[in-house]
């Protein structure tokens, strides 16, 4: 039984994963103000998750791209979740907005967990996840892999890097202007 429900939840998720490509070549596209979505949708998951510290970092000036917005929330709630169930209730997650060259890169940091060293690359593909699953339940590894999805509609991409001393870990969606 244990077997067939994997089965039947990875085609369920292959499902998905189509059902998103075929989104993200049909979203619309718009001129939004970067730092006034992340405040939303920073709101929405503080109303969420109320017993956890989210930051939030924007620059002083207007943030305009031109963007689809609901494929980049949908991203952001992906890296938030992320951070979410692989840290501890008191581990803030820092969510920032900067400039750097000619690009807007959207970051999201938490403590607690490190990326493992092996299969760091593969990361953002379909299907992959290197959780454990000692919390049991599973992890079919779509949501990173929609987070690159996301990045490369806009012809930007995503990184993820283990913070210095063991901080945690900081995923990075890079957008060019």
């Amino acid at each position: 039984q244990e077997g067939l429900d994997r089965q039947a939840a990875i085609v369920a998720a292959m499902s998905e994963a189509q059902r998103l490509e075929n989104a993200v070549k049909t979203a619309d596209w718009d001129n939004v103000d970067l730092g006034e979505m992340l405040k939303n949708s920073v709101a929405a998951y503080r109303s969420v998750n109320t017993l956890r510290t989210i930051n939030l970092n924007l620059p002083a000036a207007n943030c305009e791209l031109r963007c689809a917005p609901d494929l980049l929330v949908q991203a952001l709630d992906k890296l938030v979740d992320n951070a979410v169930s692989l840290s501890a209730q008191e581990c803030a997650i820092d969510i920032s907005l900067r400039r750097e060259d000619r690009a807007w890169l959207i970051c999201v940091a938490n403590a607690g967990s490190r990326l493992p060293d092996v299969l760091h690359e593969r990361l953002f593909d379909s299907l992959v996840s290197l959780r454990d699953n000692k919390g049991g339940g599973q992890h079919l590894g779509l949501g990173l892999h929609i987070v690159r999805l996301v990045a490369e509609a806009h012809g930007g991409t995503v990184s993820a890097r283990n913070l210095p001393h063991a901080q945690g870990v900081e995923f990075t969606i890079r957008l060019p202007v």
